[in-house]
């Protein structure tokens, strides 16, 4: 099985609202998200470009932006690049819904995949993901970074986020 860690997630732009009737607060962001890939395998696998839905209590709130690929056979450090957009997202929601320090959060999509063997390559494949995150708020203190492009980096870490992730290839 290919091998994928979260590196980083710096938050690009981001805007604050606060509905005054119900002292609801929204963020809107952009970020990039580096992701390392492993190959352990003696095969190169390629990737398509694909989105993957970011999901809140069962409703979208965001979206993650995957380009194509490519990880060659047996590498230990591809870095890929990855947007995530969030919209008027309801944090005041998302936190009160949270159990205790800890606020769950669902990635949802699918993606081509291709097998290639030397020059050899395989009929694509599309293979769906399905990962619930538990998020905890508390373990960023101390983390996070204000650079001098305003941009803020949140270095991540296995205290801070756990997840379950399942797939299936898809016919």
């Amino acid at each position: 099985m290919p091998i994928f860690s979260v590196q980083t997630v710096d938050i690009e732009s981001y805007k604050i609202d606060v509905n005054n009737s119900d002292q609801s607060i929204f963020v809107s962001t952009v970020s990039s998200l580096i992701l390392k890939a492993e190959n352990p395998n003696k095969v190169g696998l390629s990737y398509g470009a694909s989105r993957f839905h970011v999901l809140s209590q069962g409703l979208v709130v965001g979206l993650i932006r995957i380009p194509q690929f490519h990880q060659p056979p047996l590498s230990k450090n591809v870095s890929v690049e990855m947007r995530v957009l969030f919209e008027c997202m309801n944090i005041s929601q998302i936190m009160a819904s949270a159990d205790g320090n800890i606020f769950q959060i669902r990635i949802s999509g699918d993606i081509r995949a291709q097998v290639g063997i030397l020059n050899i390559t395989f009929p694509k494949l599309k293979v769906a993901l399905d990962c619930d995150l538990s998020i905890s708020h508390l373990s960023f203190r101390n983390q996070v970074w204000i650079q001098n492009n305003n941009m803020i980096s949140l270095p991540l870490n296995s205290k801070a986020f756990s997840n379950k992730c399942h797939f299936g290839i898809l016919v």
